[in-house]
């Protein structure tokens, strides 16, 4: 006899809320969120980060997401948006918690390396991440897990919801057909 699993509403949508995944039920987020990217044309200044944190980022998105015979993290601006999306879609006291868990993440790498991640070589900088990544299946996450968890989510998110990516690589049509504003309908014989 199979046996029943007792799910609490609540629990599930604070996992939910409390992981970047409560982005992906917000309907046109990312669409959006890129879009004011490519509005704004250039390099605009960053929103929430500052430099370092922007680097930081981009270090670990290119590690996720490298360039290979695709686009990477990187070459499709994911810390830009991932830089709007903590400005015009994280409430202040999430922002604050995840920018203190991303020093979270740059404080291990000086205890496990000796040196920031803006300056680790790749190979110290891989077995940075391999660490948070191997870690992460535990219930109770110490902030650089936390941090790295709600990184990679964004990251990926960013990433796969980006123009190039959706156009490109997944070959996704957003709008099915074409458009052909004056067309003969037949009429049947009568």
């Amino acid at each position: 006899m199979p046996s029943t699993t007792k799910i609490d509403r609540r629990a599930a949508i604070q996992t939910l809320l409390q992981g970047g995944l409560a982005l992906s039920l917000m309907p046109g987020f990312a669409e959006t969120a890129w879009s004011a990217i490519a509005n704004a044309g250039g390099r605009p200044a960053t929103r929430a980060l500052n430099p370092d944190q922007t680097q930081v980022i981009a270090l670990i998105a290119d590690t996720i997401l490298p360039r290979s015979d695709t686009p990477g993290a990187i070459d499709v601006g994911v810390p830009r948006w991932i830089d709007l999306v903590l400005a015009e879609y994280f409430p202040q006291e999430r922002r604050a918690a995840f920018l203190a868990d991303l020093r979270a993440i740059d404080q291990l790498a000086v205890s496990t390396c000796g040196a920031s991640l803006i300056g680790l070589k790749h190979d110290d900088l891989v077995k940075v991440m391999n660490g948070l990544d191997a870690a992460t299946g535990s219930k109770e996450l110490a902030p650089a897990q936390r941090g790295y968890v709600k990184l990679k989510e964004l990251v990926i998110y960013g990433y796969f919801t980006s123009k190039p990516v959706q156009q490109d690589l997944l070959k996704v049509v957003i709008v099915p057909g074409r458009f052909d504003a004056d067309v003969r309908i037949p009429t049947s014989p009568a």
